[in-house]
């Protein structure tokens, strides 16, 4: 067997970063094999980006609401978004795009973090793409992790929102909206779906730090969406 190399030709003793980051040069069989060789856990793997995401709405439930904007943001990295426009609204196109644009993106993502995502963000994004007959990544093809549950079970919060997660771990960042804005967004309003989206950019960021505080209490586990 030929000895591991990350992509720099050095061992793990020479360039442990590199093999932490799955930066390795070797055609695993399977992500059990990557664990074997290297010790290093499974979502390491090598290709298994990972991302953050979010969606806005103008409602809960999606056969009654419309996506606004959407966001996820590469670990450590860049920050991927769309918005809606106001011609989709009232031309009878609603959020299609949108949908489409979000569900090309998450293939290129293994490992999906939300918050109260399995509840809420992936649902709705799913039950859009099954509405407008858009393919949807199934079940093993991408793994999920929900922080609002990590939230809930490693911590004594009063309230387990995002924003009282952050406040109470000085993680800065949330960025409130006025009701009026919500209701502009609605019809829109160019200048509230920016602030929305602006909104919706900084939850992905805070959630990322929330999650980097938060990743050491639990498990990972592969989880599909």
């Amino acid at each position: 067997m030929k000895e591991l190399r990350c992509i720099h030709r050095k061992t793990i003793f020479q360039h442990p970063s590199c093999f932490l980051k799955g930066r390795i040069k070797y055609d695993f069989k399977d992500d059990a094999e990557f664990v074997k060789l290297t010790g290093l856990p499974w979502y390491n793997t090598p290709g298994y980006k990972m991302g953050y995401i979010d969606i806005e709405s103008d409602g809960l439930k999606v056969d009654f609401s419309t996506m606004l904007t959407w966001c996820i943001k590469d670990k450590d990295g860049k920050i991927y978004s769309s918005v809606i426009k106001k011609e989709e609204l009232f031309k009878g196109e609603g959020d299609k795009r949108l949908v489409q644009e979000l569900e090309t993106k998450l293939w290129e993502y293994k490992i999906i973090i939300g918050y109260y995502s399995d509840r809420f963000d992936l649902p709705f994004i799913r039950a859009k793409a099954m509405h407008y007959g858009i393919d949807f990544p199934g079940y093993g093809d991408l793994y999920a992790w929900d922080v609002y549950y990590t939230v809930r079970n490693k911590l004594h919060l009063s309230r387990n929102s995002l924003d009282n997660a952050c406040d109470y771990l000085g993680i800065k960042g949330k960025t409130p909206i006025d009701k009026d804005v919500w209701r502009a967004a609605k019809y829109g309003d160019v200048k509230a779906l920016k602030q929305v989206l602006e909104h919706n950019e900084q939850d992905v960021i805070i959630l990322e730090k929330l999650h980097d505080k938060l990743e050491f209490t639990r498990k990972w586990i592969k989880k599909s969406i």
